[in-house]
Order: structure tokens, then sequence, then C-alpha cells
């Protein structure tokens, strides 16, 4: 659903501005956002969220800041003056809070088209995905409208440009465009990742697979706070001239990760972390030596990275790759014969699903 309006706002905005530039060359098409004075950080970031759709679909978007914050009309006009040619695109908050509305101006004709996005009843915390959604519908229908008007009226003569043909204002807000619910693939704060993961230490521990379980916290689009748990899994075996040994890992990391890019569809993560690394061995030995248990807890430092990717709304898929040490690090003697150490570096390779609540 989200590919296909995507594609038809695409369609829309490349027919309207090759009617807009019948000379125009092979380039990107020009798309101008402008962003009003003193916006308020929803308008702002739903710009941003806003700009990442047009720029995925291969146009050429500058987001250009009004010098005042002025009326609607105004701030528009001033902005198309130094836009030149391209396609206008503006958002503007409602004195009241509780709506927003959405110019799309035609470079050819002046024509405008004014649509209006009610937010009443929203949580604060989900303003900001309201407006970028529906702004993103309610442009489809816009440049198909402004389109569709174009192509019936024939090129307007060039005006002085001191003095601009006065533009049309359509306030008309068809209720069908509003009524639609979000679909977006913004994430809520709270989440929860499940996967499992591939653990090695190249100092002689073999690889083990364990389970992971993360708890996200995100209360910022491009950081992330989470609590990371990783063992329940495989114990490796180390063999040594005097018997053997299992090795059982697990461990506990407390995260904080940061996704440069939230308006990408795949996004990629960092993240850094401290917490505990928890082995234990038990040993078995040839006679006359005898095997025993032993554990050991240690300090952990965590760095990693990764690609994160929404395959429906509040459901994600994450890969990542993580560098993990400990001290002082867990080693498995046999008597006086170091047979292996572990963490120094250990090495999980991770793969989960995140749901958010």
């Amino acid at each position: 659903m989200r590919l296909a309006r995507a594609q038809a706002l695409a369609g829309a905005l490349a027919l309207l501005l090759c009617a807009a530039s019948p000379a125009a060359s092979g380039e990107p098409a020009r798309v101008v956002l402008v962003r009003p004075g003193a916006a308020d950080p929803s308008i702002s970031e739903a710009l941003i969220r806003i700009r990442g759709e047009l720029v995925a679909d291969g146009f050429d978007v500058e987001v250009l800041d009004a010098q005042s914050a002025s009326a609607p009309r105004p701030t528009m006009d001033d902005a198309g003056q130094q836009a030149g040619s391209a396609a206008l695109i503006g958002l503007f908050l409602a004195p009241d809070g509780q709506a927003a509305e959405l110019w799309v101006v035609d470079p050819r004709t002046h024509e405008t088209l004014v649509r209006r996005i009610d937010t009443r009843g929203e949580a604060r915390e989900h303003i900001v995905e309201v407006l970028a959604v529906r702004a993103v519908e309610l442009l489809r229908a816009s440049l198909l409208e402004l389109l569709m008007s174009s192509q019936r009226a024939p090129a307007p003569a060039p005006a002085p440009a001191a003095a601009p043909p006065p533009s049309k204002v359509s306030e008309q807000v068809p209720r069908q465009a509003e009524e639609p619910r979000v679909h977006a693939s913004r994430r809520s704060t709270w989440g929860v990742e499940l996967g499992g993961g591939l653990l090695a230490s190249p100092g002689g521990i073999g690889p083990a697979l364990l389970l992971v379980a993360r708890l996200r916290f995100a209360p910022i689009g491009p950081l992330e706070a989470r609590l990371s748990f990783a063992g329940l899994g495989t114990a490796p075996r180390v063999v040594g001239p005097q018997g053997s040994a299992t090795v059982q890992q697990r461990f506990g990391l407390v995260e904080l990760a940061a996704l440069p890019w939230p308006e990408l569809r795949l996004r990629p993560r960092f993240s850094v972390g401290l917490g505990a690394f928890h082995v234990a061995v038990d040993g078995e030995a040839s006679w006359p030596y005898r095997g025993v248990h032993s554990a050991q807890w240690a300090f952990a430092a965590d760095a990693g990275a990764g690609v994160e990717l929404g395959i429906v709304r509040r459901l994600h898929v994450v890969a990542e790759a993580h560098a993990l040490v400990a001290h002082p690090y867990p080693v498995v003697r046999f008597v006086e014969t170091e047979a292996a150490r572990g963490a120094r570096p250990a090495l999980l390779g991770s793969l989960g699903l995140v749901g958010w609540l």
C-alpha cells in the first residue's frame, strides 16, 4: 500500500513538472519544500519525512527556509520568487495547533491548492506521523488535480516579474482524503525484539547459538536505548590434554543506539553498550585428575552495527554484528595448560524481529 502511494505520487509529480517545463532535460525534477520561519518542531520533522519520500523516488528536493514567520500566502509568494520554476510545497500549522495546511503551487500557472489536515484527537507523540502520512496522500490528490487543470487551460502569457498573476486558491477538503488511518512504518516508543545469534571467540571457544532478546525505548527518532540479553543456548566443548569441558556463555548489556537516517525504509544503525559477561565451565578429566565446575562474571563492553528493515507497520527485521570484550576475559585451563580463551573479543551476529507496541 505504501509503495503504491509513493509510485502514484511520483508519477503525478513527474507529469506536473514535465507539463510545467516542456524543454526540461533528463536531470531529476526539482521540488522545493518551504519551511516556515520559526516553524513548530512537528512541522520541521514532517517536512523531513516528506523530503525522504520524494528523494527516494528520484527527485531533486530542496528545503527553503522562509525569512520570516508570516502568513502562508506571503510566505509561498516569497518562496516562489526565490525558487524559480520549481514546484512548491508548504506545510503550515494552524494558530490553534489542531490542524495544518498543505499548500501546493503549480510553477507554470501559479495556481495554488490548499488542503487542511485535521489533527484533533491525535496523541502528541503521533502528530508528526499523522502530518507526514496524510500530507503525502493529499499531495497525490493535489498534484493530479493541478495536472488536470493545467492540461485543460492554455499556458498563460509570461507576466512581468514585478506583477505575478494572482493565485487561485482552492480550499475544498475532500473528506475521503482525510479519513484513511495512518499506515506509516514509524515506530512507537517501546519495542520488543526476539531472535537468535551466533557467538564465537577466536581464542579457542567454539561457536554457540544463543537466544537474543532486547527491550527497546525510543523517545527520539534517531536515538534509542535498550536492554539486551543473550544466552540460554548451546554449550561448545573445549578439549585439552587432560580432559574436556563444556562452556556456557551469557551476557546482558545496557546499550545506546543511533539511527542516522530514520526516514529510510532500510535504516543503518550503530550501538555501544556496557554490561556483564558470565561464563560457566563444566570439566571432565581423565584419571588421576578430577573435573570441576567453575563460573566467572566479568565486565563487558560492546560495539555493534547493523540494518533495520520495516516489513509491515510496527514489525521490523533487524540484523546486527557486534564485537564484545570482557575484563577479565574468561580462560579454560586443564591443570596449568591454557586450552581456550573467550571474549577477547567475542563476535556476535544476530537476526531478530522487532515488534513496536
